[in-house]
């Protein structure tokens, strides 16, 4: 870590203190106690005010009501952050409007030179998701559900949620948000039925926090999903080839285990509920993208006749 890297890191890290001393610093750094003294003094020259206390137990605190001093970056941070902001383009990221006006203020905070690398830089990266015509055009596909935002927000504060659908109302706790194939949805415990349920984003109409008094302890929820949880009927084998397609679109509530040091195979394991159609194609598109060097080593027969639907369809579509 340089110089520059280690002091504004510190000034981050005392800033959240009410009080530390040299000995925390030189343990939490790695660094002698001579030069956390020069870090000090260095800090309190940018602005940052520190009293000190003598005697056996003294140490340093941040006198209160005091603002942490602007971060300031270098060249290559800024890139850093502006390449993130380009490769999340088109992607139906939450808080649009919030990564928008970031980007405008880390371009404005950097120097002419600096701009015009930005600027280079966003002309010359074309990801997945960008326009090549025009590397800085937003698309329509940018934009992600209205309530996408509400969602999380609300997460925030709690995860046992009463969400509104055009057909009903269902009580849920939220394992996961997660994008698949441009569209948002939950990965749910319902709380009522005791079962694992998919919700999309764009179907709810209105979400609101379980009242306090109603909410179940995380242990309860947990039991209760141990207790419930069926065991797999879907087993699958991958080798390096399925591997690298798996990193680059992988499903979002499979975990990859792999089998050798190397990580040159892997495998997983999942329930598939099979009477739900729209799970079994959505499944079978999705490991037929993974290619041949996935391979099935077990599965229920519908999903099965389903891959074999699929591939017939196909191979009928050949010229």
């Amino acid at each position: 870590m340089t110089k520059t890297a280690r002091i504004n890191t510190m000034m981050r890290y005392i800033n959240n203190r009410q009080y530390f001393t040299i000995r925390e610093l030189m343990t939490h750094f790695q660094v002698s106690r001579s030069t956390v003294i020069r870090d000090l003094n260095n800090i309190q020259e940018l602005g940052m005010p520190l009293t000190a206390s003598v005697g056996r137990d003294g140490g340093y605190a941040v006198l209160q009501n005091q603002l942490l001093p602007a971060v300031q970056f270098n060249s290559e941070e800024l890139k850093a952050l502006f390449v993130s902001f380009l490769a999340t383009r088109n992607t139906q990221l939450p808080y649009l409007q919030n990564r928008n006006t970031l980007t405008e203020k880390l371009v404005a905070i950097a120097s002419q030179t600096q701009q015009d690398d930005l600027l280079t830089l966003q002309e010359l990266l074309v990801f997945s998701h960008t326009n090549p015509a025009n590397t800085r055009l937003t698309e329509l596909t940018d934009f992600a559900p209205p309530m996408l935002k509400t969602l999380l927000n609300t997460c925030l504060t709690s995860r046992q949620l009463q969400l509104t659908l055009a057909t009903c109302t269902q009580t849920v706790w939220v394992r996961h948000v997660f994008n698949r194939q441009d569209n948002w949805c939950i990965d749910a415990w319902d709380l009522s039925n005791q079962q694992f349920c998919e919700i999309k984003v764009a179907d709810i109409q209105q979400i609101s926090p379980v009242e306090r008094e109603k909410t179940l302890a995380p242990a309860t929820i947990n039991a209760a999903i141990k207790a419930a949880r069926p065991a797999p009927n879907v087993s699958v084998r991958l080798t390096a080839v399925a591997i690298q397609q798996f990193r680059q679109h992988p499903h979002p509530t499979i975990p990859l285990q792999f089998l050798d040091p190397f990580q040159q195979t892997a495998k997983f394991d999942c329930y598939l509920d099979v009477h739900r159609p729209q799970q079994l194609t959505d499944f079978s598109h999705w490991l037929l993208y993974l290619g041949s060097a996935a391979r099935l080593t077990a599965a229920p027969t519908e999903l099965v006749t389903a891959l074999r639907r699929e591939v017939t369809e196909i191979a009928e579509q050949l010229p």
